[in-house]
């Protein structure tokens, strides 16, 4: 049966449509969450955000479409049924890049969520000040070969270049660098 606003109002026309509405609300309020628990397959977090939107969104419209609605229920009905697929479009927005992600992680970069603490940057500074030294204590060719390689990012025949060498030897003055470099213990 359709029940026009005035005659389900009566007298009350003149009120405030805000507490009109919340009178709607607390008559259809369960109905309404049961259809959500439907809609959403019993997930209560998910209900509880549905029905936290579908009130909003119906107290925002109800002044607006006061004189249009019919049937109160199916009105909000409506709005919540929207409200779900909502919610399940976005559930399936993330879970498909969730799944993207997943299968190819090495095309995403992540940025650390969380700060670097004043030990962690002492530790840091700590090890680059012992591998300069480590540097600095090369042979001044092997020293020379991975300053150009590593600190100004030269490819190996411009090292060459620079050097006077091949660069076959400037790639192997590179890994005996990088060699010794290794085999020290930084603590």
């Amino acid at each position: 049966m359709l029940v026009s606003r005035n005659s389900y109002l009566g007298a009350q026309s003149s009120t405030n449509p805000h507490v009109e509405f919340w009178g709607v609300w607390a008559e259809y309020n369960e109905r309404v969450l049961s259809c959500c628990y439907k809609w959403l397959h019993n997930d209560s977090d998910k209900i509880e955000d549905a029905m936290a939107q579908t009130r909003e969104k119906a107290l925002n419209a109800y002044s607006k479409n006061i004189s249009n609605i019919e049937n109160m229920f199916a009105w909000l009905c409506r709005i919540a049924h929207n409200v779900c697929m909502d919610i399940h479009r976005s559930n399936s927005k993330e879970s498909d890049l969730v799944g993207i992600v997943s299968t190819n992680p090495s095309q995403f970069y992540f940025t650390e969520n969380h700060s670097r603490t004043l030990e962690s940057d002492y530790e840091r500074s700590y090890l680059f000040h012992q591998l300069t030294q480590a540097i600095n204590g090369l042979p001044t060719d092997l020293k020379q070969a991975i300053q150009y390689k590593f600190i100004y990012e030269m490819e190996y025949s411009e090292i060459a270049e620079q050097l006077q060498i091949t660069p076959e030897n400037a790639r192997k003055r590179v890994q005996l660098a990088r060699k010794q470099l290794s085999a020290l213990q930084f603590s």
